[in-house]
């Protein structure tokens, strides 16, 4: 199983006096790896600043048991109509009148405005839900149009007239605080009616009530909206004792629900966590296996380039009390040659470096010049210079040092560690044995006499 496992790091030996591996091309990485870091952390700490990006959730649901009193009072709020007479043919005379819930009649005012599209007469005026404003009766609940001349035709038919019932477009920006926003546009509902007698024409217009629930940014707290927006109408005809045609408000029984959560602080920080971890994984990819060829050969240079440096003198007997770095070394002119038939095509190493473990469909990066020589550089630091060789060649040198001559010449300094060492584990052994036997540990002057 050891052939399959490549998740295992490799044995690590300190080596040029340094901790880590480190190459141009790595620090190249680790720059544009710590700009995008910051650009990162930058633009999520934006996005959280500024509430750009947050979860938003729809659903729809009765409206009567989840709105609270003052979401209820709300919705008694009047709404703004238009109303367009836009066909008028046989020029009959219309009478219209606002109602409330004391029967109280009111005449609206015409407005002075066009609308692109649209012509002849416009009417301004507020209505209130009618069963909902009940209670406080407040409001003009009702508007009744009539007929007071010119309803037929010449040849007795009855006139026609058309309708629209305009109301101003309620607009939902998630994206802003507050979520509804009013603008100019208008839709309504466009209506043909027959003036004929002994006839009622009832309208109700429906409106859909819409719950916002948003929290605020950089806080928990929750922040409610509520308005209504128009859907369709229904329209009931049956006869009377007049020609009446009366438009009245409604709402429906479902409520629509939006419920806006920005990120929170916390979802701010996983957000770049998680993001970081798998941004850093892909440089460190990048530059895994050309790091190892590229340590390897720089260990390699630097063995050969000392090697190389220095010309080889054959000392037979190292003087005694000398200090070794007295001895004169000439240095030699071969470095420079060397390093200059040591270079290697960077780009080569990098691109083919990813190949460079694959099986014979690499031939050609296996057996190019640049991979050889790195190659060739892998396996002398395996087989040369990796810890258990390294390790071994230390027990060798022990075991060399013991029977080594240097170690008994006269006022060798190695000599006179051996007798430090020896005196103080003689000093250690007295006193554990006097320990032992009860008697006092303070050595005797002529106990350390004998020792020395």
């Amino acid at each position: 199983m050891k052939h399959f496992d490549f998740l295992s790091s490799t044995p690590t030996i300190y080596s040029l006096k340094k901790k880590r591996g480190k190459n141009k091309l790595g620090g190249f990485f680790s720059i544009v790896f710590v700009l995008s870091t910051i650009s990162l952390i930058t633009y999520y700490i934006y996005v959280y600043f500024f509430g750009i990006e947050y979860n938003l959730i729809y659903f729809k649901e009765f409206w009567s048991p989840i709105l609270n009193n003052d979401q209820k009072e709300s919705l008694k709020k009047p709404k703004q109509f238009i109303l367009n007479i836009a066909n008028n043919p046989n020029n009959a005379k219309l009478k219209l009148y606002l109602t409330d819930y004391n029967y109280k009649l009111t005449v609206p005012q015409k407005c002075n405005m066009t609308i692109d599209g649209f012509e002849g007469d416009f009417y301004c005026f507020d209505l209130v839900f009618y069963f909902i404003s009940m209670e406080t009766k407040v409001g003009n609940n009702t508007l009744i149009i009539l007929c007071e001349e010119n309803c037929t035709k010449s040849n007795g038919e009855p006139a026609e007239i058309t309708l629209i019932m305009m109301t101003y477009d309620l607009k939902i920006d998630h994206s802003s605080e507050k979520p509804f926003q009013y603008h100019n546009q208008v839709s309504g509902i466009n209506r043909t009616f027959k003036l004929k007698n002994k006839t009622v024409y009832d309208i109700s217009l429906k409106f859909n009530p819409i719950m916002y629930n948003s929290s605020e940014i950089l806080n928990t707290k929750t922040k409610n909206y509520i308005e209504t927006y128009f859907t369709n109408d229904e329209n009931y005809i049956y006869e009377d004792r007049n020609l009446i045609i009366r438009y009245i408000m409604e709402i429906t029984d479902e409520c629509d629900i939006y419920i806006r959560e920005y990120r929170t602080l916390l979802d701010t920080l996983s957000k770049i966590g998680g993001l970081f971890s798998p941004l850093k994984l892909l440089f460190e990819v990048l530059i895994m296996f050309y790091s190892d060829l590229e340590i390897n050969s720089e260990i390699t240079k630097n063995v050969f380039s000392k090697i190389k440096n220095y010309e080889y003198k054959q000392i037979n007997k190292i003087p005694i009390e000398k200090n070794i770095n007295d001895i004169i070394i000439k240095p030699s002119n071969e470095n420079k040659n060397f390093r200059k038939k040591f270079n290697i095509n960077k780009g080569e190493q990098f691109f083919c470096s990813y190949f460079n473990f694959c099986c014979d469909c690499c031939y050609f990066c296996k057996n190019h010049r640049t991979l050889k020589i790195l190659n060739l550089c892998s396996d002398f630091i395996k087989t040369y210079l990796s810890a258990e060789n390294i390790i071994f060649n230390m027990i060798l040198f022990e075991n060399y040092y013991k029977d080594n001559p240097i170690k008994i010449n006269i006022n060798s300094y190695l000599d006179k560690i051996d007798k430090a060492i020896g005196k103080e584990n003689i000093i250690v052994e007295l006193k554990e044995e006097k320990k032992e036997n009860g008697e006092s540990l303070i050595p005797l002057s002529s106990e350390v006499n004998d020792i020395s």
